[in-house]
C-alpha cells in the first residue's frame, strides 16, 4: 500500500501479525504515544485496548502489562510495527480490518475499545499538528516570527 509520503506498507504483512500476535503495539511516526491492543480474553476479561505512553524497550512494555493484564501472564506474540502516515489514514485505507474482525469474533466490547482509541489517537494528532504550526514544544518553525 502507498502511503501519502510515499512509503509502500505491505498489508499482507501487516495482515499476518494482526492475525497472530497477542499483544500488539503501533507506533506512529508523529505521535509519541502508542496503541496498545492486547488480544487474550478469559471468561471474566475481554481483550484490552489503549493509548499509552513508548516505552524504552520490549522488557518494560511486559513489566507494563504484569500490571495492567498480569492475571494472563507473558505474551506467547509481542508485536510493534511503526505506521508511517496519520491515523486518518489507519481509518480510510482499513488497515487494522483483520485485528478489528478478531476483536468482533471475542467476548467483550473490543470494538468500541478500538475505535475510542483511534479516536483519542486522532484528538491527539490533531493536537500535534496545532503545536508544529505554532512552532511549539519540540517544534521548531522554518520561520520564526521577527519582533515588531
Amino acid at each position: 500500500m502507498l502511503t501519502e509520503n510515499g512509503m509502500d506498507m505491505d498489508q499482507n504483512a501487516i495482515d499476518q501479525v494482526m492475525s497472530q500476535a497477542d499483544v500488539l503495539t503501533i507506533g506512529f511516526m508523529h505521535l509519541p504515544w502508542r496503541l496498545l491492543i492486547d488480544t487474550r480474553f478469559n471468561d471474566e476479561t475481554g481483550p484490552m485496548i489503549r493509548v499509552v505512553e513508548p516505552v524504552s524497550s520490549v522488557q518494560e512494555r511486559y513489566l507494563w502489562l504484569g500490571r495492567h493484564r498480569g492475571m494472563f501472564g507473558a505474551p506467547q506474540g509481542f508485536s510493534f510495527f511503526g505506521w508511517p502516515h496519520t491515523i486518518r489514514g489507519l481509518w480510510e485505507r482499513d488497515a487494522l480490518r483483520v485485528m478489528r474482525d478478531r476483536l468482533a469474533a471475542a467476548p467483550g466490547d473490543g470494538v468500541e475499545q478500538l475505535d475510542a482509541a483511534l479516536h483519542k489517537l486522532s484528538e491527539l494528532e490533531n493536537e500535534e499538528y496545532r503545536r508544529l504550526i505554532r512552532g511549539e514544544a519540540h517544534w521548531k518553525t522554518l520561520w520564526e516570527a521577527q519582533p515588531a
